[in-house]
């Protein structure tokens, strides 16, 4: 009986484990670099911010410059020069709420782009992600049709070696058979050409009696063989067995069909050859 070792899908399915790990360490990676790109968002709103209030302080400083110079030049220069210190002035408010709006308007559009990016990003990683685990689910089952098809061929193989050894005893018994037949045949015929003038009875009953006992040894010998064949299937059935319930432990219950299949067609193989015998 053959030592069923390890199949090779147990092998390939530790190999698929060791592949997923290094997968998830490539999720976390760009898991990472999405909050590091997130966190740099946040850093460009919070500078943008930042720059917002210290325009606005300086518009506040020149603001106040402004109107000092207004209420300086008030004293001395003329209304009209006045009103345009005060338009100047206006014009510099309204360019400075200008400039915040845009400012606002980009950060809002930089923060979509940056959500857009995110929600792709997870979609490919997604789609990346289903791909792979069908590329592992056909490799898996590649794998274990491969080795259902080995079984089958060791079981076959199994089969037609011991196929050989029945044929091997029972071309030896029918050998064994004959080289004691003829030995007898030139015994008998010595001794009927010793004795055939002096005892023509004794002669005949030593020639039935050569006969039955070739009757006896021929029938013997039949049995021996029938009975060697007999056990010869029942260790193929055996066998068979053991190979199903191996089989069985190893792969999925699905596979116990073909097992069957093909355990009864070993069976009837080795019934043929031993009426054949």
């Amino acid at each position: 009986m053959s030592t069923v070792q390890m199949p090779k899908f147990m092998k390939q399915m530790a190999s698929i484990a060791n592949e997923s790990k290094v997968s998830s360490k490539t999720i976390k990676a760009k898991q990472a670099a999405k909050a590091k790109r997130a966190k740099q968002v946040s850093k460009e709103r919070a500078e943008l911010s930042k720059q917002q209030n210290k325009e606005q302080k300086e518009l506040e400083k020149l603001q106040k410059i402004a109107q000092k110079e207004t209420d300086k030049l008030a004293a001395i220069a003329k209304k009209e020069e006045a009103k345009a210190l005060a338009k100047d002035a206006k014009a510099a408010e309204k360019q400075q709420a200008k400039d915040a709006k845009a400012a606002e308007k980009q950060q809002a559009k930089d923060a979509k782009a940056a959500e857009k990016q995110q929600a792709k990003d997870a979609k490919a990683l997604e789609k990346q992600q289903a791909k792979q685990a069908k590329i592992d689910a056909k490799e898996a089952a590649k794998e274990e049709a491969k080795e259902a098809k080995e079984a089958e061929k060791q079981l076959a193989k199994q089969a037609k070696e011991i196929e050989k050894q029945q044929a091997f005893f029972a071309k030896a018994a029918e050998k064994a058979l004959a080289k004691e037949a003829k030995v007898a045949e030139k015994a008998l015929a010595k001794a009927l050409a010793k004795e055939a003038k002096d005892a023509e009875k004794a002669l005949a009953k030593e020639a039935k009696d050569a006969e039955k006992a070739l009757a006896k040894e021929a029938k013997d010998a039949e049995k021996a063989l029938a009975k060697e064949a007999k056990d010869a299937e029942k260790a193929l059935a055996k066998e068979a067995k053991d190979a199903e319930k191996q089989l069985a432990k190893e792969t999925a219950s699905d596979r116990e069909d073909l097992v069957n299949e093909i355990v009864q067609k070993l069976g009837g193989e080795s019934t043929q050859n031993v009426v054949v015998a």
